[in-house]
């Protein structure tokens, strides 16, 4: 909490739970995090491993299960190879030798490690700043067995023990980072920052976009009798309220061909454009999978059940068939789908894929909304 208020604050928000994690041989049992129902983060660990450590070297292991879980390191492997993946993740975390990012800083700069040092270690000639998907592709290109990199700190193998699903765990994680970064005052790790920003920025500018395609009552201020007016005490005089007075459709494609990466910046979208109209969110793959109204951080609680083919068709026509058409009607996809003439409603349709075989609506407003991860 004194030298790194960002790790520390994360910290208190674990549960530590000492176990006797069975699973391993006793020599390799170590600690390893996990994400249960509830959204709550638990770091299992096995007690004699923690009583063999320095309180510096345990410094070094906490930073290390934290930057993990900022990373969201459990939920990004796909259909990769574990063990590539586990050095991967380690090589992220941990950085260079020459430059670790983790370990227990003194008053002179020396860096006190855990395992002596001895720990896995992005090599000398790699760049120090790919993503881990990226050093999982030079890893499997050049051949690298996983037995070069064997000096793990940790057990990944909680990461399969998480009782959440991806979407839910990123908001867990979002929510963590935001906590830790408004009580840590600034005092963030460097490599952190892209993180942040990567989990909370909004590509599309929505105001502007609004206002132009649906009209100047979306997301503007209103004179309302509900509203106190500050400047005049006279009774029967209206206050303004800022509160969006449009209303608006979010269709969610949630298909399997739906990534990680993308339904992470849906999401991130869907709580820019809550800040300008209200909203309902309707999901849908290849058939109705839920439609409720949306409140602000409310898409941790949304069931993304199903994932399975795609018809962003549908949506269109249950809407009408509904009669719930809003102001507009926005649709987020992938563009690998058939589409439904919109029926002279305002409608936005926001693509993800830069594929230029993917066939665009030709009605509404379309953008290509490129998603990094």
């Amino acid at each position: 909490m004194i030298c790194e208020p960002f790790y520390g604050h994360i910290s208190i928000n674990i549960d530590w739970i000492p176990h006797e994690m069975p699973w391993k041989p006793v020599q390799k049992r170590s600690m390893g995090v996990r994400i249960v129902n509830g959204g709550q983060v638990q770091c299992l660990y096995f007690p004699p491993f923690v009583d063999r450590l320095t309180l510096e070297e345990l410094y070094g292991v906490i930073q290390h299960e934290i930057e993990h879980i900022v990373r969201c390191h459990c939920i990004r492997i796909g259909d990769r190879d574990g063990q590539l993946w586990n050095v991967a993740t380690d090589m992220s975390v941990n950085g260079k030798r020459h430059n670790p990012r983790i370990g227990y800083k003194d008053n002179r700069g020396n860096v006190t490690l855990p395992l002596n040092g001895e720990i896995i270690w992005i090599p000398d000639d790699w760049d120090s700043d790919l993503t881990t998907e990226s050093y999982y592709d030079l890893l499997d290109q050049e051949q690298l067995s996983c037995s070069d990199f064997s000096n793990q700190i940790d057990d990944h193998e909680t990461w399969s023990q998480s009782e959440v699903s991806a979407d839910e765990a990123r908001q867990v994680v979002k929510n963590l980072i935001n906590e830790a970064v408004d009580k840590s005052l600034g005092r963030l790790p460097d490599h952190v920052q892209s993180i942040i920003k990567r989990l909370s920025q909004p590509i599309v500018k929505w105001q502007q976009l609004l206002r132009l395609n649906v009209g100047r009552h979306i997301g503007n201020k209103r004179h309302t009798y509900s509203r106190r007016d500050r400047r005049s005490r006279a009774f029967g005089t209206k206050g303004t309220s800022k509160h969006a007075i449009g209303e608006g459709n979010v269709i969610v494609d949630i298909s399997r061909s739906v990534n990680e990466q993308e339904l992470e910046q849906f999401f991130t979208e869907i709580e820019a454009i809550s800040f300008k109209c209200q909203i309902w969110i309707l999901l849908w793959d290849d058939q109705f999978r839920g439609y409720a109204k949306y409140r602000r951080g409310d898409w941790r609680k949304i069931p993304l059940n199903g994932r399975g083919g795609t018809d962003m068709a549908a949506p269109i026509e249950w809407l009408y068939q509904n009669r719930l058409v809003k102001d507009v009607q926005i649709m987020l996809t992938d563009g690998y789908c058939e589409y439904s003439s919109p029926k002279n409603m305002e409608y936005i349709c926001v693509v993800t894929t830069n594929d230029t075989n993917t066939k665009l609506p030709s009605w509404g407003k379309v953008i290509q909304m490129h998603v990094t991860g």
